[in-house]
């Protein structure tokens, strides 16, 4: 939309595929990556003891439209992950979202990097072969967790950071013996399959949001947290890990993704720090 919020440009998946709302990364050439959840009838009596013989399953598609919208990268979870990878979802069920996925980044190096909620994972992808580089998280991580072996789980976002680290946020479902969210910033070590924590905020008290939510490192150093599916609704806090800023909406109203930007306010030229708000109710349609 324009500034008079009127719609100029439309964006989604080519090649039959349904357009999935959870990620829209618009990149400087005009291309945009999006995503779909692509449901599929599947034997899982093959594949699982007691399992549906007419389940529905849903992969993960992730294509790269160009200016006219016509695909020109496109992968496909099938090819690439197992059903039972989803190691927390029911195997037994008429229905199985065996993916999830919720984000999309391109990477320092223009390969591209993706969440995958009900893996537990973040997936690197060959932007030009579509292989999978690497997995981290999950039942088939392959990373090391030097200072942090709880790991993440259900997590949303995946932001390549320009000091080199990647930021998501941890939904922390599965975390033991209570669950609780955090936003965690990690050190990866690519050739030696390594990952060390270096940044991690927990709420005081510990907030848990069973869905939803995202972590955005700001131009000044700060990070902003939206908490998704908790009462506290997002969180603006220092490296030092002292708040700047929190807001909390009516009780019901959850964020899937809160952003702050510099906004140029129109006509004066002053940069003036602007926050805006997406809202989505849970569970996703």
């Amino acid at each position: 939309m324009n500034q008079y919020y009127t719609i100029i440009d439309s964006f989604y998946c080519g090649n039959g595929y349904g357009t999935d709302l959870h990620e829209l990364r618009l990149l400087s050439n005009r291309h945009a990556l999006l995503m779909s959840y692509d449901s599929q009838f599947v034997d899982m009596s093959q594949i699982i003891p007691g399992g549906n013989p007419n389940a529905v399953v849903s992969g993960l598609i992730i294509q790269e439209i160009d200016g006219n919208k016509n695909v020109v990268f496109q992968w496909r979870s099938w090819d690439h992950f197992q059903i039972t990878d989803a190691w927390h979802e029911n195997m037994l069920a008429r229905n199985i979202d065996a993916v999830h996925g919720n984000a999309i980044d391109v990477d320092n190096d223009g390969n591209i990097l993706i969440s995958s909620r009900h893996l537990d994972e973040i997936t690197k992808i060959n932007r030009t072969t579509a292989e999978v580089m690497w997995r981290l998280g999950g039942k088939n991580n392959q990373f090391a967790f030097l200072n942090d072996p709880r790991r993440f789980n259900y997590q949303h976002g995946i932001r390549r950071l320009q000091n080199g680290n990647i930021i998501l946020y941890d939904n922390g479902n599965f975390h033991t013996p209570e669950p609780f969210s955090r936003a965690v910033e990690y050190q990866l070590d690519e050739i030696n399959k390594t990952a060390r924590l270096v940044w991690q905020y927990r709420h005081s008290p510990d907030l848990f949001a069973l869905a939803m939510g995202f972590a955005q490192r700001l131009y000044n150093g700060n990070t902003l947290i939206s908490w998704g599916a908790s009462l506290v609704t997002l969180t603006e806090v220092r490296p030092d890990g002292t708040k700047a800023l929190e807001i909390s909406l009516p009780t019901g109203i959850f964020t899937y993704r809160a952003f702050k930007y510099p906004y140029k306010e129109d006509g004066t030229g002053k940069i003036i720090p602007q926050t805006y708000v997406l809202q989505q109710n849970y569970p996703n349609p």
